[in-house]
């Protein structure tokens, strides 16, 4: 495994470090003196490495002034999003709350409602209502038939859509978009042979 590496993202450079500060110094200076030696102006870098102390900090600081190198800051790894399934069957007149992003593998029935905080993925059949609370929930599902979708301070919208869609919040309007399973979950879905 690479333990230092400068990596490109959206346009910037990020320094990462799995080792602790003492051996990291050593290679980052090395590191930071080739690509600021490749560049015109100041090699400009974000840092991601373990936590440091102030000591360890200001040395950091160093290293970046002896290497040409512009300190941008620190980024933090990001976390795994997790997801709730909800797998139990649905009733006619349940009324659900859900407070964080869902993946219900039920059918909606008619006269239920559900509210929610986080995103809905729904795989089946929407009948009921759907409250969603923040404007930057969404809600997918494989069908919606008669369902009545509210999303944020929008009016409840009557829907009846046969290929998996996606509703949004935009602009003070429920929006809504066509899209495959696997871009709406955000990773490819093994095929099945």
């Amino acid at each position: 495994m690479v333990e230092d590496i400068i990596k490109a993202v959206n346009h910037q450079y990020i320094y990462v470090s799995y080792k602790d500060f003492d051996e990291m110094k050593i290679k980052c200076k090395a590191k930071l003196l080739a690509c600021s030696s490749h560049s015109e102006n100041k090699f400009k870098a974000f840092f991601n490495c373990k936590d440091l102390n102030e000591i360890q900090f200001i040395e950091l600081l160093k290293i970046c002034n002896e290497s040409n190198t512009v300190f941008l800051g620190f980024i933090k790894p990001k976390k795994e999003k997790t997801i709730n399934i909800y797998n139990e069957k649905i009733y006619s007149g349940d009324c659900l709350k859900f407070y964080e992003d869902t993946l219900i593998l039920q059918d909606i029935p008619f006269d239920c409602f559900i509210e929610s905080s986080g995103n809905l993925y729904i795989i089946g059949k929407v009948k009921g209502k759907i409250n969603l609370i923040y404007q930057d929930c969404k809600i997918s599902a494989s069908l919606y038939e008669n369902a009545f979708i509210r999303i944020f301070d929008t009016n409840y919208q009557n829907t009846t859509n046969f290929a998996c869609t996606t509703y949004y919040y935009l602009d003070k309007q429920l929006m809504k978009e066509e899209k495959e399973w696997e871009y709406v979950l955000a990773s490819p879905l093994a095929k099945v042979e």
